[in-house]
């Protein structure tokens, strides 16, 4: 079955082999119906019910639906199975589904800062265990500003090998660091040249 439609005619008749779609007459015609009343803002806010047997069409039927009424109705499939092997709670994977199928987007802002490492210090603590904090130093083009680290942005720094010369981006809200790639100014180092070395240019402007 190809997604397609819900193959009936305007009279919403189901045609014999249409838009992928064979079989289920009846089912069709009444979901031709559904299509008319959604798209005359005379269903907002209700769920339908497709019941019936394993192999029957059902998916098949919400899918033709939902491309009947355009490329901006978004169609999310999950089975009972996928929610009980998901790490996350029950509750929490059928809020996502419901949210991917009401088409909710969620725009977010967020500031990052880019910049060129130049130096990177940790301070151990005295007693050899605790929290450990550092410095790190970042440049651009303009500028050049030191940061405090906390124990986060440590494991985060190590997690990614960062090293003085790489590039890399710090999200503010959440603290991720991504390394960009390895300063173009550090090319000459012998121990930054790799098959999978990526070279990029020091951010402009201000960090």
């Amino acid at each position: 079955i190809t997604a397609g439609g819900l193959g009936v005619n305007d009279s919403l008749d189901a045609r014999g082999a249409s838009e992928g779609m064979v079989g289920q007459n009846n089912a069709r015609k009444a979901l031709g119906v559904v299509q008319k009343m959604i798209r005359n803002g005379k269903i907002a806010g209700r769920a339908i019910l497709l019941a019936g047997q394993p192999s029957t069409g059902k998916t098949a039927l919400a899918m033709g639906l939902a491309h009947k009424l355009g490329g901006d109705t978004p169609f999310t499939s999950i089975a009972a199975s996928e929610i009980y092997s998901l790490e996350m709670s029950k509750t929490e994977a059928i809020t996502q589904a419901i949210r991917r199928s009401i088409g909710v987007r969620i725009k977010e802002e967020t500031e990052i800062i880019e910049g060129e490492v130049v130096e990177i210090i940790l301070e151990r603590p005295a007693a050899g265990a605790g929290v450990k904090t550092g410095k790190l130093t970042l440049k651009t083009t303009e500028m050049e500003a030191m940061y405090e680290l906390g124990q986060k942005m440590i494991d985060a720094l190590t997690k990614e090998k960062v090293a003085a010369g790489d590039v890399i981006a710090i999200d503010q809200a959440s603290g991720k660091i991504s390394k960009l790639g390895r300063s173009l100014a550090r090319g000459n180092d012998y121990d930054a040249m790799g098959a999978m070395t990526r070279f990029v240019q020091c951010p402009q402007g201000e960090l």
